[in-house]
């Protein structure tokens, strides 16, 4: 008798995706990790004194993936969604349970689409003892399109654990 390859493709497909549920349900509220998709809240802040500039806050996405890689997207006030790329990076859990450090970076470009240079971004972050939001300080770099510096600024920000 010849197995029915369609049948088994299908039981295994079944297999795969109530595994993939039942890990990701446990996974919501007994685990307090920086794994999932957050709402963020970037304020950029003086380096020196940690006090906000005049520049409103704005919102991102961020997403820490399991394994440490990231994905961040945030437009600051007045910039266009074709002035830069996604956010790609890694993350880790650092010396307990709420502290991490993350670094993406991101492409920029002109308004005629000429590449600008990359923007790398450097942050520390505590996870709440809830385990649904996060608070992070950054350092960002600003580079030419040959990796020099250009400007350097510091930014604070929120998340909030999308569900």
């Amino acid at each position: 008798m010849k197995p029915n390859r369609t049948l088994i493709v299908l039981s295994l497909s079944a297999a795969l995706t109530t595994s993939s549920a039942v890990s990701f349900a446990s996974s919501q509220g007994t685990d307090r990790t920086l794994v999932g998709a957050w709402r963020t809240v970037v304020t950029i802040i003086n380096c020196q004194t940690g006090q906000p500039v005049p520049a409103p806050p704005f919102n991102g996405l961020s997403t820490f993936n399991h394994g440490g890689t990231m994905s961040e997207w945030g437009i600051g006030p007045g910039g266009s969604p074709a002035q830069r790329s996604p956010s790609h990076g890694v993350w880790q859990r650092d010396r307990s349970w709420q502290d991490y450090s993350f670094t993406f970076t991101h492409y920029r470009y002109d308004s005629s689409g000429n590449f600008l240079g990359p923007q790398k971004v450097t942050a520390a972050a505590e996870l709440a003892s809830s385990g649904d939001s996060y608070t992070s300080i950054a350092e960002v770099e600003v580079l030419d399109v040959t990796n020099n510096l250009i400007a350097k600024f510091c930014a604070t920000s929120v998340g909030t654990r999308i569900e």
